[in-house]
């Protein structure tokens, strides 16, 4: 159960990434702005499923990890709620884009990268612990969250790259909550005796 909760986030904003406009006009605010009220629920679901990945990782390396899950959610949700529900509202209110919303996008699009870059720094914090835990059995986990939370940096949920980074989340944080689950360690150290 706690691999597909950790697996979900990923896969809700990889199907939601599916109908993401590439831009942003009067034929497409409303989308834009009620996609982006649905995601602002569902983005820091992915800072908590890091969260809870982090539980078992040592201090050292749990406290900064979790910062930088902290900071993911904030500084995304920021970009989240100036771009998206804000953009969206001002072009549904303009009949599309104006000069005029152009510093909202910039200090969104700001923000975000910064958001985007934590998400990426705790990512890497639960891959190497996990291979330092699990070796061999948490490549295949780490491989994919560390590559999809390299397409997040630039492709947010856009079609296709990122849908593809949001999948790769998915996956990775599943494969890396199932390898590092409470108990897993030990079920297999006795089934070997």
């Amino acid at each position: 159960m706690r691999t597909l909760l950790i697996a979900l986030p990923g896969l809700l904003l990889a199907g939601i990434g599916l109908t993401h406009p590439h831009h942003l006009d009067a034929t497409t605010a409303q989308w834009w702005r009620d996609m982006h009220i649905i995601l602002a629920v569902v983005f820091p679901l992915l800072g908590a499923a890091q969260w809870v990945l982090l539980a078992d990782t040592p201090k050292l390396v749990r406290y900064p990890a979790r910062i930088a899950a902290f900071g993911y959610v904030v500084f995304y949700g920021a970009l989240d709620a100036l771009a998206g529900i804000g953009g969206g509202a001002l072009a549904m209110a303009n009949g599309g884009r104006s000069p005029a919303d152009a510093p909202i996008f910039k200090i969104g699009n700001q923000l975000g990268t910064v958001g985007a870059w934590c998400f990426f720094a705790a990512s890497v914090a639960i891959a190497v612990c996990a291979l330092i835990n699990s070796k061999v059995k948490a490549i295949p986990g780490a491989v994919f969250l560390v590559f999809g939370s390299y397409l997040f940096l630039s492709s947010h949920i856009y079609w296709p790259k990122g849908v593809l980074a949001c999948t790769c989340l998915a996956i990775g944080m599943a494969a890396t909550s199932y390898v590092s689950a409470p108990g897993r360690s030990a079920i297999e150290d006795s089934t070997r005796t």
